[in-house]
C-alpha cells in the first residue's frame, strides 16, 4: 500500500514554531560557513597577518609579528642551504626594512644577516631597552620596538639569534585606542562590512521564515475568521477553503460541519413550522365539514324539516356520524401530539413475534370479513424470536394500516389483505400489502407526512384525517424501527416495518 506523503501544509502549530525557530537559527550558520572561505581570505588579504603592515601598536600588529617571526624562525632551521635560507628570508625581511626595522641576525655568534647601512644594530637596540641578548624578547614601547629570539632545530643544529630593532615604533595611550574616531574606522571599514554582512544574513533569514510562517498560520486565521463572520451573518452557504490535517484545518473543518448542522437545524424547523401549518390547516378544514353537517341536520331537526320518525332518525344518525368522524380527528391530533413530546416514554415489554402476531391475525380475520375482503397471514417467525414493543401502540400502528387499505379499496375488485412476516439476523420485517387504488410515484414519499391525503381537496372526510400513517412512522420510530412503502398505482400498496431483534442469552 503506497503510504501517503505528508504535506508540509498539514504540520501541527507547535511544530512549525519549532521548526522556524530552528530555521532561523541553522540559515544563518550554514550561509556563514559557506561563505566563510571567501570571508577568511577577505580578512587574511586586509589584515595580512604573514606581514607587517605599520609601525603602530594594536593586537593584530602584534599577530602580524608573531606571524612573522615565526615564519623567519622556520626558514632559518629549515633544510635549505645558506644561500637558499637568505634568498627566501627576503620575502619576509625587505618589509619590514621598508618599515625602518633594522634586522640583525647571528649564526651560532657570527652575523648571518644584517641590514646595510645600519650601523651597530645590538647597541641602538640598547638604545630602546637594555636587555641580556641571550634571552628572547618582545618590547613594543613608546621609544620603539625590540625583538629578540633564538631558534635551533636540535642540540647539534647551529643557534640562530634574531634581533629586530625599530626606533619608529609608536605605541597609542590606552585611553585613546578606542576612540570614537576608531569605534567609527572600524565600523566603516571591512571588518564593520562582514560584521554587517552577518547581521544581514541573519535579519535576511528570520524574515524570509517570518513570511512563510505567518503565510501558513495568519492566512487561514484569517479565511477562518471571515468565514465565521459570514456564518454569522446568516450566510450558512459559505464554506471556509482550507485543507489541512493540522490544528488550522481540524478548526476550519469544525466550523464547515457546525455550518452543515446549524443549516440543516434551520431546515428542519422551516419544514416543522410549514408541517404546523399544513396541520392547523388541514385540522380546520377537516373540522369544519362535519361541524357544517351537525349544524346543518341540527336546525333541519330544530326547524320541523324532519316531519317523519323515519326522517328525524336518519338526521340523528348523520349527525353522530359526523362527531365521531371529528372525534376521530381530535383522537389523532390528541396522539401525534403525545408522541411528539421529547420526554413520552413507550411502555415496551419483550413480546413473542409468534404469539403477539398469531392473536392479532384471528381479530384481523374477523374485522375483514365483516368488510367483505379475503384475508392471507404467513408468520415465518421461530417461537423463540422475541422484540421489545409496546404492544398496545404497536397494536394501533397495525390497525391503522389495515383500516388506510380498507378505506382506498377497489370498487371493481374484491378487497384483499396479507401480512407476511420474515425472521432476519437482527430484525423482523412486517409487510402488510392490499390490492387497493395504491399509491403514485410522487405522492408515495409523502404518505408517511403529517395531515398528506391522497385526496387533494381533502371532500372525503369520513375516510380519516391524513395522521393515521403520520401516527405510525413516528411509533415505529419510537421502536428504533422503520417503515416504508412501495405501490403499483392501480394495483395496491405494501407497507413493509423493520424492528429490531431482541437478543436472548
Amino acid at each position: 500500500m503506497k503510504k501517503k506523503k505528508r504535506s508540509a501544509k498539514n504540520l501541527k502549530i507547535k511544530t512549525r514554531i519549532i521548526l522556524t525557530s530552528v530555521l532561523a537559527i541553522v540559515i544563518p550558520i550554514v550561509a556563514l560557513l559557506s561563505f566563510s572561505p571567501v570571508l577568511v581570505n577577505t580578512i587574511s588579504a586586509y589584515f595580512s597577518f604573514s606581514s607587517v603592515t605599520t609601525n603602530t601598536y594594536s593586537a593584530i600588529n602584534q599577530l602580524q609579528w608573531t606571524q612573522t617571526i615565526s615564519s623567519i624562525t622556520d626558514e632559518l632551521i629549515s633544510d635549505n642551504n645558506d644561500s637558499q635560507k637568505l634568498n627566501n628570508l627576503s620575502d619576509f625581511l625587505s618589509p619590514l626594512e621598508k618599515l625602518n626595522c633594522l634586522i640583525y641576525i647571528e649564526k651560532d655568534s657570527h652575523v648571518f644577516y644584517k641590514t646595510e647601512n645600519a650601523g651597530n644594530i645590538p647597541e641602538k637596540a640598547r638604545a630602546v631597552v637594555d636587555t641580556d641578548f641571550s634571552k628572547n624578547l618582545n618590547y613594543f614601547g613608546s621609544n620603539g620596538l625590540l625583538i629578540v629570539n633564538h631558534t635551533q632545530l636540535d642540540s647539534a643544529s647551529p643557534m640562530y639569534t634574531l634581533v629586530i630593532v625599530n626606533q619608529d615604533y609608536t605605541v597609542n595611550d590606552a585611553s585613546q585606542r578606542l576612540s570614537a574616531q576608531e569605534l567609527t574606522e572600524l565600523l566603516l571599514g571591512r571588518t564593520g562590512i562582514i560584521v554587517l554582512i552577518t547581521a544581514v544574513l541573519f535579519v535576511i533569514a528570520i524574515s524570509v521564515i517570518s513570511l512563510i510562517t505567518s503565510k501558513t498560520i495568519v492566512d487561514p486565521i484569517k479565511k477562518i475568521s471571515h468565514g465565521a463572520d459570514e456564518i454569522a451573518m446568516g450566510n450558512l452557504d459559505y464554506e471556509i477553503d482550507y485543507k489541512s490535517t493540522n490544528e488550522l484545518g481540524q478548526t476550519a473543518r469544525s466550523f464547515n460541519d457546525m455550518r452543515v448542522k446549524l443549516k440543516e437545524s434551520i431546515e428542519r424547523q422551516h419544514k416543522a413550522e410549514e408541517e404546523r401549518k399544513v396541520l392547523i390547516a388541514g385540522i380546520a378544514h377537516d373540522m369544519r365539514t362535519p361541524l357544517t353537517s351537525v349544524k346543518g341536520y341540527a336546525e333541519g331537526l330544530a326547524d320541523g324539516i324532519a316531519d317523519t320518525p323515519e326522517k328525524q332518525k336518519r338526521y340523528i344518525k348523520t349527525i353522530c356520524d359526523s362527531i365521531a368522524d371529528m372525534e376521530k380527528i381530535l383522537d389523532d391530533l390528541l396522539t401525534v401530539s403525545k408522541l411528539e413530546l421529547i420526554n413520552y416514554e413507550l411502555s415496551k415489554t419483550d413480546v413473542s413475534v409468534k404469539e403477539f402476531f398469531d392473536d392479532g391475525a384471528q381479530e384481523i380475520k374477523t374485522l375483514l370479513d365483516s368488510c367483505g375482503f379475503d384475508f392471507s397471514y404467513e408468520n415465518k417467525c421461530s417461537d423463540e424470536t422475541v422484540i421489545c414493543i409496546d404492544s398496545d401502540r404497536f397494536s394501533r400502528v397495525i390497525s391503522n394500516i389495515i383500516s388506510n387499505s380498507i378505506k382506498y379499496a377497489r370498487d371493481d375488485i374484491k378487497g384483499k389483505i396479507s401480512i407476511v412476516i420474515d425472521e432476519y439476523e437482527r430484525s423482523v420485517i412486517i409487510e402488510i400489502s392490499d390490492n387497493g387504488i395504491g399509491v403514485d410515484r410522487e405522492s408515495l414519499p409523502k404518505i408517511f407526512d403529517t395531515m398528506y391525503r391522497t385526496d387533494p381537496a381533502r371532500t372525503k372526510v369520513s375516510q380519516g384525517s391524513g395522521l393515521g400513517l403520520a401516527v405510525c412512522k413516528q411509533i415505529v420510530e419510537l421502536h428504533s424501527g422503520t417503515i416504508w412503502a412501495r405501490s403499483d398505482e392501480g394495483k395496491g400498496l405494501s407497507v413493509f416495518i423493520s424492528l429490531p431483534k431482541k437478543e436472548v442469552f
